[in-house]
């Protein structure tokens, strides 16, 4: 092997060391922080299950706010590219959705005491459109947000309905959804739960024409949003 190759090669080896050593942090954080809270983390625990000193964390991440984000990019990371994945071979719309929602299920009922660590503070600040968190959040949401496009582009789904509403009705849904598994552990069946939640979102996205020529067919709009009130009643019924 010649010098140049050699020296590649000492490189890509350090560098691994470097990539390993902070995804190890990353790690450790993550478990930390979700069995201790963000307040109740401390960088010496971090430090000690990542195997390494605890100066070694502060060259890596600057205090425990980036040792958080850096938790939530690797997150978002993982949840976006499933997502993207997991629907890419998938024959029709109702199915995407239908993995969609299982995925977002699963993984939010995996990581709650995570996202109740660095999503509601950010959520109810004033400035959370200016946060990491805030893209990482819209990146995620995309891949939902494409599918509903393509399906209004193929006339599949109403395209007087303002996809916002769409997306707050589907991931707010499934959130409560996890919530009430939560409280009630063993009593609710998450097929069924999805089976359910499919039934009456797909309900509200395709308005049957005779319900529209029914209202006369020119406020649309109106024939939309009060069939969305309904759904959002019986799903806080379900869940109450």
């Amino acid at each position: 092997m010649g010098a140049e190759r050699m020296a590649e090669a000492r490189t890509r080896t350090r560098r691994q060391r470097v990539e390993e050593k902070e995804q190890a942090i990353i790690a450790a954080a993550r478990e930390v922080f979700q069995e201790h809270g963000f307040d109740g983390a401390k960088v010496a625990e971090i430090a000690k299950l990542a195997g390494v000193a605890e100066g070694t964390v502060y060259l890596y991440f600057e205090n425990k706010n980036a040792l958080l984000l850096a938790v939530a990019v690797e997150f978002y990371g993982r949840l976006t590219r499933d997502a993207a994945d997991g629907i890419k071979d998938l024959p029709d719309t109702a199915a995407k959705l239908t993995f969609l929602a299982r995925h977002h299920m699963e993984r939010v009922a995996a990581e709650w005491p995570m996202l109740g660590i660095y999503m509601t503070p950010a959520k109810v600040s004033d400035e959370y459109r200016q946060t990491k968190e805030y893209q990482l959040n819209r990146t995620y949401v995309e891949v939902f947000d494409q599918v509903i496009r393509d399906a209004v582009n193929r006339s599949e789904i109403r395209a007087d309905l303002p996809l916002s509403v769409v997306r707050d009705l589907f991931y707010g849904g499934l959130e409560y959804g996890v919530r009430t598994m939560r409280m009630r552990p063993g009593k609710t069946d998450i097929d069924e739960t999805i089976a359910n939640f499919m039934q009456v979102l797909t309900a509200g996205m395709f308005v049957p024409p005779a319900e529209v020529e029914a209202n006369g067919g020119s406020d649309k709009m109106k024939v939309v949003l009060s069939r969305l009130e309904k759904i959002a009643g019986r799903l806080e019924t379900a869940a109450g």
